[in-house]
């Protein structure tokens, strides 16, 4: 991963082939001290874990793809639960037939490149685990 554009608040960062997102993207955090963040991106991967919550079952379904796909769009924010990092992202991705994935993306393997627009936030953004859900939602 590299730092391309930096201001005050705003990073401007390029992932390369075969880097893991969010493990790339959790060590950026880690290292520049951010505990709240929102941020878009696009670009390629080869791999992605995609996920929906299923509510009876208080958990994710969870399906791996494995071939050339196109980042239409990954939104997410950085928060932190129980004193770590924790990236909340979900994506849609773009197939070579043009059809199109998408839910809660769980992981990313980089194809060609991911450029990422980070907005660094004031403060800590706060997760706590809700019971009801067995999720850690916003406090």
């Amino acid at each position: 991963m590299k730092l391309v554009l930096k201001d005050n608040r705003r990073h401007i960062l390029r992932f390369d082939k075969g880097e893991e997102f969010f493990a790339a993207l959790t060590d950026f955090l880690k290292t520049n001290q951010i505990t709240a963040a929102a941020f878009t991106a696009i670009g390629t991967c080869s791999e992605i874990e995609l996920g929906y919550f299923n509510s009876f079952l208080k958990g994710y379904r969870k399906k791996l793809y494995i071939e050339n796909l196109e980042i239409v769009s990954l939104i997410g924010n950085c928060s932190m639960f129980e004193g770590k990092p924790v990236i909340h992202a979900h994506g849609s991705f773009g197939k070579t037939d043009f059809n199109v994935v998408g839910g809660h993306v769980f992981k990313m393997v980089v194809l060609a490149t991911c450029e990422v627009f980070l907005i660094k936030l004031d403060g800590i953004l706060e997760r706590k685990n809700n019971p009801e859900f067995n999720l850690g939602l916003l406090a």
